[in-house]
C-alpha cells in the first residue's frame, strides 16, 4: 500500500501543477423554504432587508491551493401581488459568518419599479473575481439579501424566490 501511494505521488508530481475546476450549486445548500421569502412591507418604508445565510463545505485541502478565478451566477424571481416599490438582490461570500454582510456584494441586481401584480426576473450580471482569497478555504459562508423599498400607498406584498446560485472556482492545484 505504501509503495502504491509513493508511485501515485511520483506520478502526480511528474504531471506538474494543474488546474482544478469546481462547479458548486450553492442554492442546493438552502432548503426550499430558505430560498423563498414572503414579504408584506407597509407603503412608504424606504428600506427593509430580508436575508438568509449558510455555510457550505468545499473539498478538503482547497485552502492549500490558490484561486485563479471565480465566476458567480445567480437569479431570482419577484412575484409581487400588491403595492409598489423595488427589490434589490445582493449575494455575499465570506470566510466567517461575522464578516458576511460587511463587504461589497459579489452579485447585485435591482428590479427597477414594481407596480401592483407583477412578476420580475432579477438576473445579476455574472461577476468574475480573479485570485480572491475569500475562496481559498474549504468552508465558505454565503449570504443572500433582498432589500425591499416601497412607495407611498398600500403595502407591498408578494414573494421573492432565489432560483439560481452557483460558483465556478478554478484553482491552481498545489500537490507538493
Amino acid at each position: 500500500m505504501k509503495a502504491l501511494a509513493t508511485a501515485l505521488l511520483a506520478l502526480v508530481a511528474a504531471c506538474g501543477e494543474g488546474r482544478v475546476i469546481l462547479n458548486v450549486d450553492v442554492l442546493s445548500f438552502f432548503s426550499a423554504s430558505e430560498s423563498t421569502t414572503v414579504y408584506n412591507v407597509p407603503g412608504g418604508i424606504p428600506q427593509v432587508d430580508s436575508s438568509i445565510s449558510g455555510i457550505f463545505i468545499l473539498p478538503p485541502g482547497l485552502g492549500k491551493s490558490s484561486v485563479d478565478s471565480v465566476v458567480a451566477t445567480g437569479a431570482a424571481v419577484i412575484e409581487n401581488t400588491a403595492g409598489s416599490g423595488s427589490v434589490q438582490l445582493d449575494v455575499f461570500f465570506a470566510k466567517t459568518q461575522g464578516s458576511l454582510y460587511t463587504t461589497s456584494p459579489y452579485l447585485t441586481a435591482n428590479s427597477g419599479p414594481i407596480v401592483g401584480a407583477d412578476t420580475v426576473l432579477l438576473l445579476p450580471p455574472t461577476a468574475v473575481s480573479v485570485a480572491d482569497t475569500v475562496f481559498d478555504t474549504d468552508s465558505l459562508w454565503v449570504g443572500v439579501r433582498a432589500r425591499i423599498s416601497t412607495n407611498l400607498g398600500p403595502n407591498m406584498t408578494g414573494k421573492f424566490r432565489l432560483t439560481t446560485l452557483g460558483l465556478r472556482i478554478v484553482v491552481q492545484d498545489k500537490v507538493l
